[in-house]
């Protein structure tokens, strides 16, 4: 791994120090204990109610899921190579739609509840490892009680170090509602 990659490894793992640490996350269904509660990232979802999110950051495409094992191994915009289509929690689509890079493995994740502001909604961070080449994707599931999720691709902001968001009740202590409350309206001029 060259130098500068390495500098920004050991930077990126050191914010995470600073945040605390969850128990050993159940990859398999897509849950944690963090701090005494547990979190079920299972209930993240689109509106159309499927756990296969995307968004566009540039010339590129980003695709997430982390229930079902993960992403399929081939999908229209994202045709992983047959030594690598297996559990991948994410997903680079090349501009054409003809090549997809892994960039984090369901298997390899961590969680941690990130230091926010007072009064700020809860962050807990997702770390998928053992993407190709090396390549590390952060999910940053930020507690809001309106959405069961709401993804933004945040792209690669270090070599082979890719950033995405969402927005999910998921991410809140008291989790998700059936179906999670309406959003509430904007202040009266």
């Amino acid at each position: 791994m060259p130098a500068f990659q390495a500098g920004w490894l050991v930077l990126a793992l050191a914010a995470v120090a600073i945040a605390q640490q969850c128990e050993t996350p159940d990859v398999a269904n897509a849950r944690c204990v963090c701090a005494g509660t547990t979190y079920d990232f299972s209930q993240m979802k689109n509106p159309d109610g499927s756990q296969r999110f995307s968004g566009q950051q540039g010339d590129y495409t980003y695709y997430f899921q982390m229930t079902d094992g993960g992403l399929p191994s081939s999908f229209s915009g994202c045709p992983f190579s047959p030594e690598r289509s297996l559990g991948n929690a994410g997903g680079q689509g090349l501009p054409g739609g003809d090549v997809c890079f892994p960039i984090g493995l369901v298997s390899q994740q961590s969680w941690a509840l990130q230091p926010v502001p007072e009064g700020s909604p809860q962050v807990i961070r997702v770390t998928f490892a053992g993407g190709q080449d090396g390549r590390i994707m952060f999910l940053d599931v930020t507690c809001d009680p309106t959405t069961y999720g709401v993804f933004t691709a945040l792209g690669e902001w270090q070599p082979l170090i890719y950033q995405m968001n969402m927005q999910s009740c998921a991410a809140c202590p008291s989790g998700c509602s059936s179906p999670p409350p309406p959003p509430s309206p904007p202040p009266s001029p």
